[in-house]
C-alpha cells in the first residue's frame, strides 16, 4: 500500500490504532472500511451514545459501486491500484459531505 500511494504522492507511515469506546464522544465522525470492521465498532460502541455518526467509507464514493473497501493483497498490484481509487474517490465525497451546508 505504501508503494501504491507513493506514486500518487502520498505519504503512509503513520501507525494505527485500536478504537476505543472514548472515541464515539470525542469524534464526530468514525468511518469503517468494511463489515467486519463496522461490526467491531458497533460492538465496543456498545450502549454507549456518544457523538459519533459511524458510517462506511464506500457510502462516500461517487464513481465506484464498491460496498466494501476490499484487502488489496488479494488483487496484486492492480487490487492495491483499485483500493487507492476506491479511498480518493470516497474521500472527497466524505469531504464534499461534511463541507456542505
Amino acid at each position: 500500500m505504501r508503494a501504491a500511494g507513493a506514486k500518487r504522492g502520498y505519504s503512509l507511515d503513520s501507525i494505527s490504532r485500536q478504537v476505543d469506546r472514548k472515541d464515539f464522544e470525542d469524534f464526530d465522525h468514525i468511518v469503517a472500511m468494511d463489515m467486519e470492521n463496522l461490526d467491531g465498532l458497533r460492538s465496543i460502541r456498545g450502549g454507549t451514545d456518544g457523538k459519533a455518526q459511524v458510517s462506511m467509507m464506500c457510502e462516500y464514493a461517487r464513481h465506484h459501486d464498491d460496498k466494501e473497501v476490499p484487502d488489496p493483497y488479494y488483487g496484486g498490484e492492480r487490487g492495491f491500484e483499485h483500493v487507492m481509487d476506491l479511498l480518493e474517490d470516497a474521500c472527497e465525497g466524505l469531504l464534499n459531505e461534511l463541507t456542505k451546508d
